[in-house]
């Protein structure tokens, strides 16, 4: 049974800017898991912020499926790699006391526009 759909749009270039004002390494440590940041930081660092920008209309996404937006929960016990979508800590007590047992999750990039779409099945 689906227990909630999100879905949001961010742009690469508005990551982009804070990449080049606060460094890479600030950025993605800020709002990934440090592996997460590790495998971003280890990639093709021209596509960056594109990457960034996906990983976060994900964490925004995800907030929406869940019904609380982006309070109450860390953003870093959320992973995306490899098209795959897992909760850590804390995050996977309360989605499993909301009976929430698998994260379907999609990132995609087109331009300027980075797309997530996530779904919570019970």
């Amino acid at each position: 049974m689906i227990l909630g759909i999100g879905t949001d749009l961010c742009p690469p270039s508005r990551w982009r800017h804070l990449v080049e004002r606060f460094g890479a390494e600030k950025c993605a440590y800020r709002i990934l898991h440090a592996e997460e940041a590790d495998y971003l930081l280890g990639g093709n660092r021209d596509r960056l912020a594109e990457r960034l920008a996906g990983r976060w209309a994900l964490r925004e996404a995800f907030g929406k499926a869940l019904g609380v937006g982006l309070d109450g929960w860390s953003w870093k016990e959320l992973r995306y790699r490899n098209g795959r979508t897992r909760a850590e800590g804390a995050l996977a007590g309360h989605l499993e006391g909301r009976g929430v047992h698998t994260i379907h999750a999609s990132v995609s990039h087109d331009g300027d526009t980075a797309l997530a779409v996530v779904v919570l099945e019970g």
